[in-house]
């Protein structure tokens, strides 16, 4: 061994990887540093500590696997005589330019947000607002400033909302040595996403802290609906199928991704190939609409680099060119939509359209009918003054709901409707849909262009692109049947129970009941 200051020249075989760096290091690429030291050989030591003739890098891993795969006998190696508990501050710290593995990126955001070890549970949940995890605006008493210095100052590639959730997952696998999970290790060999990782592992704690999930007793099909799992450009409808009403809010263009189908509609070249594709998509549910059927398509606008991109216009062209009865646009107004950037010169978004086509010019309608203000009419789950036995039920306060979207007089092309407490709720451990739309909103429709539900006959309400349920959930408290498909199974998981409890909030003799003692006025 040949000593010079502080510089060991030491063969491979007494050289040993930190075993806390070597439990946060990942393979990484090596091609540049292979070529630099294959032709000039080692310019920088690796530092470490020397401990009884071995020595344990703590900087250098890399070019410590570089020469063992070039079969280099020694490496210059310098003496840091770093304590054990300063390695990993140190290493954070020094000049390293070499990509990070999520594991360092979570390990080094511990040290620098100060919640190093097991023992920190309660302080991390507090601390960092790991309790409000999914809130972007909530990051506990350190606040989001700290997360984005901490960003900053380990030059991290993620944002402070990823960087949370990456903590999260380190922890879990913390939290559960020996495991078989491989979240983290499938997060390094690039499977998916930070978000898919961290959704994992809510996936897991919910079902270890809940047992068995009651989801699956919900059924996929009743004598009132149907879900239909599959993409609605793949599946064959039911040759007896007859439709009523289509009511759907399809995927928009370029806007979300809804899940990871690589295929996924909305993502086409141009806004034409994206209407192409989705009147190709309606034209299946379109052909079995009955004559007297309308079909209505919620569409919002996309806009690029402050110029609008027209999709509305293309989807309605295509829409007539395919020879389809174009009846209205009808404009949802929406005071609550987000602000757009003041860098956009137009004004703020405040409306979506309406498409209304039928089958035919004799399509069904039927002038809309609210109550009159001046009758005081209650009623409530478990009233039992109908005449008959049991529990009933109805749609609660839904015509009280119904005259708020309306107009003292009449019902006008353009409708206002309550978009935040009529949106569908999840349940805890379900997963969250991005883009639900007010259930209110098809009310309207099927209360206007359906026919009423009999005790002969309920006509069927469709729609092909789910989503969360919300037209089927309204479509069934309204005493319609409802069938929809949906393309991914976590979204189908959910739509089970929504339009399963869906049922339960409905009575029909109890809603025949209300219609035949109130006393109502045309408004449309």
């Amino acid at each position: 061994m040949k000593h010079n200051s502080q510089v060991f020249v030491l063969p491979l075989e007494h050289i040993q990887i930190h075993p806390q760096v070597l439990s946060i290091s990942k393979p990484k690429k090596m091609d540049h540093i292979e070529y630099t030291m294959e032709k000039y050989k080692q310019l920088m030591p690796v530092l470490g500590n020397l401990v009884d003739g071995t020595f344990y890098i703590t900087d250098g891993v890399l070019r410590y696997e570089v020469a063992k795969k070039l079969g280099m006998p020694t490496l210059k190696c310098l003496d840091a005589s770093t304590t054990d508990k300063d390695v990993i501050r140190v290493r954070m710290t020094s000049n390293q330019r070499s990509k990070m593995s999520y594991m360092e990126m979570a390990t080094y955001a511990e040290h620098t947000l100060g919640v190093i070890g097991k023992s920190q549970g309660k302080k991390r949940k507090s601390w960092l607002g790991m309790e409000a995890i999914e809130d972007d605006d909530n990051f506990g008493l350190a606040g989001k400033d700290l997360y984005e210095l901490t960003c900053h100052l380990l030059d991290l590639p993620i944002k402070a909302s990823s960087l949370r959730k990456l903590m999260a997952v380190k922890w879990f696998e913390d939290e559960n040595p020996g495991n078989n999970f491989g979240i983290m290790s499938g997060l390094e060999e690039g499977n998916y996403k930070i978000d898919k990782a961290y959704q994992l592992v809510v996936d897991f704690n919910f079902k270890k802290n809940e047992g068995y999930t009651e989801i699956d007793l919900y059924p996929i099909k009743t004598e009132n609906y149907e879900v239909i799992h599959g993409s609605i450009e793949d599946i064959t409808l039911p040759e007896n199928m007859e439709i009523d009403v289509i009511f759907t809010s399809p995927v928009y263009y370029k806007l979300r991704r809804y899940g990871d189908d690589p295929n996924e509609m909305g993502w086409e070249k141009t806004p034409q190939l994206y209407a192409e594709r989705l009147v190709d998509s309606l034209m299946t549910p379109y052909n079995r609409l009955k004559e007297t059927g309308s079909m209505f398509v919620n569409l919002g606008e996309t806009y690029d680099k402050g110029r609008c991109l027209a999709v509305i216009e293309h989807v309605v062209i295509e829409m007539v060119k395919r020879g389809m009865f174009y009846v209205d646009r009808i404009i949802w107004k929406k005071d609550a939509n987000k602000p757009i950037s003041n860098q956009n010169h137009r004004f703020q978004p405040s409306y979506e359209v309406v498409l209304h086509f039928a089958k035919s010019k004799n399509y069904y309608f039927d002038r809309f009918r609210v109550k009159k203000d001046d009758i005081d009419y209650k009623i409530s789950r478990g009233c039992k003054d109908y005449g008959w036995d049991g529990v009933n039920y109805f749609v609660p306060n839904f015509y009280k709901q119904l005259r708020t979207v309306l107009s003292e007089n009449e019902l006008h092309d353009i409708v206002t409707v309550q978009t935040n407490s009529s949106r569908i709720k999840h349940v805890v451990g379900e997963h969250h849909h991005p883009a639900t739309f007010s259930q209110m909103l098809p009310a309207i429709f099927l209360s206007t262009f359906c026919p009423k539900p009999t005790v002969d006959y309920k006509p069927l309400v469709f729609d092909p692109f789910l989503g969360g349920a919300s037209c089927g959930r309204t479509a069934l408290m309204m005493g319609y049947r409802f069938s929809g498909v949906e393309l991914y199974e976590k979204n189908v998981e959910t739509s089970k129970r929504i339009l399963a409890e869906s049922l339960k909030e409905f009575e029909p003799r109890a809603l025949n009941q209300i219609e035949a003692e109130m006393v109502y006025e045309l408004v449309a």
